[in-house]
């Protein structure tokens, strides 16, 4: 069995997506990592995606709830970005959802791989199709909620292609970024996505 320092297996997981990339790490990687038996690491933490997932899954969650104190009248990307900030706020105080080393290690796992990119932008869709409708007073199949989850998906890619490097490999020094660079990279993202400065309607 492996010592993995006491760390929690997801973290341990997270770290290992993160570092060696999520298509070209195995479930008998993650078993060896976390000292987890390989006939019980599924049962245990789930396959690759759904650890992936559950992080992610725990922020919308965290943003849906922040959604519902925005005012309605803000339209609807400007008020995902409002959520958004917030749940980043708290987790960069640690106080949020997950901790700062998940939410590093989903994002760097996310950046590696475009099948898991899909996953988690038909998670984002499939939980905030409806919470989106429902705040502007109409159908899911309303055009403005997918536009606005487009729209949003655009932000989040943005984010998340910025740490990449010229090579559009993942930039290893984003590791050791002072965290406040994280809620940088996501206002860049909405002002070149939107045209707009966060907050400025």
């Amino acid at each position: 069995m492996v010592d993995h320092g006491g760390r929690d297996p997801v973290d341990v997981a997270l770290a290992l997506l993160a570092e060696q990339g999520f298509d070209t790490t195995s479930m008998a990687q993650i078993a060896d990592a976390t000292g987890i038996p390989a006939q019980d690491v599924v049962r245990t933490l789930g396959t690759k995606d759904a650890i992936v997932l559950a992080v992610a899954r725990d922020m919308l969650v965290a943003v849906v709830q922040a959604l519902a104190d925005i005012d309605t009248s803000m339209p609807v990307v400007e008020a995902l970005m409002a959520a958004h900030s917030r749940v980043v706020a708290d987790i960069l105080a640690g106080t949020g959802p997950v901790t700062l080393g998940r939410m590093r290690s989903m994002s760097k796992a996310i950046t590696s791989s475009s099948e898991l990119q899909e996953l988690v932008a038909a998670q984002r869709v499939d939980m905030l199709t409806v919470v989106l409708a429902d705040r502007l007073g109409t159908s899911p199949t309303d055009n403005r909620v997918s536009q606005g989850l487009n729209l949003w998906s655009a932000v989040l890619a943005g984010t998340y292609m910025d740490v990449l490097d010229r090579y559009g490999r993942f930039d290893l020094d984003v590791d050791t970024e002072a965290p406040e660079f994280m809620r940088d990279r996501l206002n860049r993202a909405y002002r070149i996505i939107t045209g707009r400065s966060a907050g400025e309607r």
